[in-house]
């Protein structure tokens, strides 16, 4: 199943009303099938459906998360001084 939002160019946020008009604007738009646009404005009327929607396709930023760095140090461990070998799983 692809995404009924990218499919209808609709935001997770939209509305019945703009589900119900998003069909003309697909259909001009001419990137996917009758099939696959009547589909997708199945799949996001009903509630069930919407929900696993929502679950499958979350909306992601397309910034980059930013790199946390851990301002905790310890003085009290020293880790050059673990056998990683001991702890091999693999062996």
């Amino acid at each position: 199943m692809n995404n009924p939002y990218t499919i209808l160019g609709l935001a997770q946020d939209a509305d019945e009303k703009q589900i119900a008009r998003s069909q003309i604007a697909a259909l001009r738009a001419r990137k996917y099938s009758m099939n696959e646009i009547t589909a997708a404005q199945a799949a996001l009327r009903k509630p069930a459906t919407r929900l696993a929607a929502d679950f499958t396709f979350p909306v992601i930023d397309k910034e980059p998360l930013p790199i946390l760095k851990s301002s905790i140090k310890s003085k009290e461990v020293d880790f050059s001084s673990i056998n990683v070998n001991k702890y091999d799983s693999l062996k």
